[in-house]
C-alpha cells in the first residue's frame, strides 16, 4: 500500500470535477458583495464506475480497499479531458515550470512548443515543492512564443513547483483522498462503484 497510487481508469462513466472556493460572503441588495477568502481553493470529484466483469470489479474494489478510507491518497487524471485541445500536442517531454504568479494566478512554462496554444479548460499538472500535485485548468487562451515559452492564466492559484516538476498536459494528475465510504454494489452480472474524494494540497 502506498500514497499516491494512480486510480484505474477503465469503466468510468461519469466524473464530476467541482471547483470549490473557501470564502465567506456578505451580499447587499444593491448587488455588491464583500468576499473574504479563508482558505485555498480545491477540487472535489464524484466518480461513477460501470463494471464490465468480475476481474474489473476486483481491480477497482482492491484499489479502494488499499486507500484504507481516509488514510492513503491516490492520483487521478480528469477522465474526459485527457489531452489538451491542441491536437498537435502529443508529448510532454521537455516541459518545465519557468515561474508562477500567485497574485495573477498564472504559470509560465518552457518547452511548450513554439506557437502552440493553451485553450480554456486545458488541464495542467506538476509536482509541487512539497511533493504533492498541483492540478489546474487554463482559464483563457494563451500562445507560446518562438522559444516555446507560454504564460497561462489558471485556476486554482499555482504553488511553488518541485525542482523536477514533471509537468503534464496529457493525463494531468491531481492528488485526492476519499471523503466518504465508497458505494459498492454487487448484483447478478451487475456491479457498480461510486466514490467521492477531495483534493490534497501540499
Amino acid at each position: 500500500m502506498s500514497a499516491g497510487e494512480q486510480a484505474p481508469c477503465l469503466g468510468i462513466i461519469e466524473a464530476v470535477w467541482q471547483r470549490n472556493e473557501v470564502q465567506t460572503e456578505t451580499v447587499s441588495n444593491s448587488g455588491e458583495a464583500d468576499t473574504i477568502e479563508i482558505g485555498e481553493p480545491f477540487w472535489s470529484i464524484d466518480v461513477k464506475v460501470n463494471i464490465k466483469d468480475r476481474a474489473h470489479f476486483e481491480t477497482w474494489d482492491s484499489f479502494l480497499a488499499r486507500r484504507r478510507l481516509h488514510d492513503l491518497t491516490f492520483t487521478m487524471w480528469r477522465t474526459f479531458k485527457p489531452r489538451p485541445r491542441d491536437t498537435s500536442i502529443t508529448s510532454d517531454a521537455g516541459l518545465g515550470v519557468s515561474s508562477i504568479s500567485v497574485a495573477n494566478s498564472t504559470i509560465t512554462l518552457s518547452g511548450y512548443g513554439a506557437g502552440k496554444k493553451a485553450h480554456p479548460g486545458d488541464m495542467i499538472s506538476y509536482i509541487t515543492a512539497g511533493g504533492g500535485y498541483w492540478i489546474g485548468q487554463a482559464t483563457a487562451e494563451a500562445t507560446a512564443d518562438g522559444s516555446g515559452v507560454i504564460t497561462i492564466p489558471v485556476w486554482p492559484r499555482p504553488v511553488t513547483a518541485h525542482a523536477t516538476p514533471a509537468v503534464r498536459r496529457i493525463q494531468a494528475l491531481g492528488e485526492f483522498r476519499l471523503s466518504d465510504k465508497p458505494r459498492i454494489r454487487e448484483g447478478h452480472k451487475n456491479w457498480s462503484i461510486d466514490f467521492e474524494a477531495r483534493q490534497v494540497l501540499r
